[in-house]
């Protein structure tokens, strides 16, 4: 396997792997987004007219989200998007997928659509969470917030992607309001503090999934890499 990684390690991978290597970051996006309708397809059987609920920050996990919406639509499945932030508020590939979905007419609903967000989460049939990434420093707030309650309240089974929105991967706290997570698909490393005793009710079953990273990214940087992806693109931890 490889060592767990802390958000500084992190962002020195994805640096690395782009800047140094020229994998761009779409790339990486497209990759975890597809690994998570992968998982998700495999989490509730026949995907063909599943509801299936993406919830959605600005930046990048939020792509990922909205790429895993893209190839969820394109199997059958009847996908809703729920936008945590306005439409003038999204990072530049968030708002580049977005579009794409807007183009195939997947429902994408934004906070002022706020009434139809209960009933979209009860009629569901799972909950997949892109709202906070690893860059998270303090509580979530606003529609965050909001939605991280209501999908916790819905008792249905959430897909976490890359981390529960709401943890400091470094520690394992919860930093004020959490998802609580069925199952975690960490993205290219284990995080930290995903794997403390403390983080198991929120984290759930804890995967990690292969976006294209190669190994000469950990090598170059001194961390301890045995690739774990010969068989399977996603591996139970």
């Amino acid at each position: 396997m490889m060592n767990p990684v802390t958000m500084k390690e992190m962002r020195l991978i994805d640096d690395k792997a782009e800047k140094h290597f020229g994998i761009e970051l779409p790339q990486m996006l497209e990759n975890a987004g597809r690994n998570a309708a992968f998982f998700t397809r495999e989490a509730i059987g026949k995907i063909s007219k599943k509801n299936v609920c993406i919830i959605c920050g600005n930046g990048n996990k939020g792509a990922a989200g909205l790429v895993a919406a893209r190839f969820l639509h394109n199997w059958g499945a009847k996908v809703t998007v729920i936008m945590a932030s306005h439409p003038d508020e999204l990072k530049k590939w968030t708002r580049w997928y977005a579009g794409t979905l807007k183009s195939i007419y997947v429902d994408a609903l934004y906070t002022t659509n706020h009434f139809a967000f209960g009933d979209i989460m009860r009629k569901t049939d799972i909950i997949v969470d892109a709202l906070l990434g690893y860059s998270i420093s303090r509580s979530p707030e606003g529609f965050y917030k909001t939605l991280i309650e209501m999908a916790n309240s819905s008792e249905k089974k959430i897909l976490s992607i890359d981390t529960p929105s709401g943890m400091d991967p470094n520690t394992g706290d919860i930093l004020g309001t959490c998802i609580k997570a069925r199952w975690t698909m960490m993205i290219t490393a284990p995080k930290k503090g995903l794997l403390e005793k403390k983080a198991r009710d929120y984290t759930g079953t804890l995967y990690l999934c292969d976006i294209g990273v190669p190994p000469e990214v950990f090598e170059l940087l001194g961390i301890k890499y045995d690739s774990p992806f010969a068989k399977n693109e996603i591996v139970k931890m």
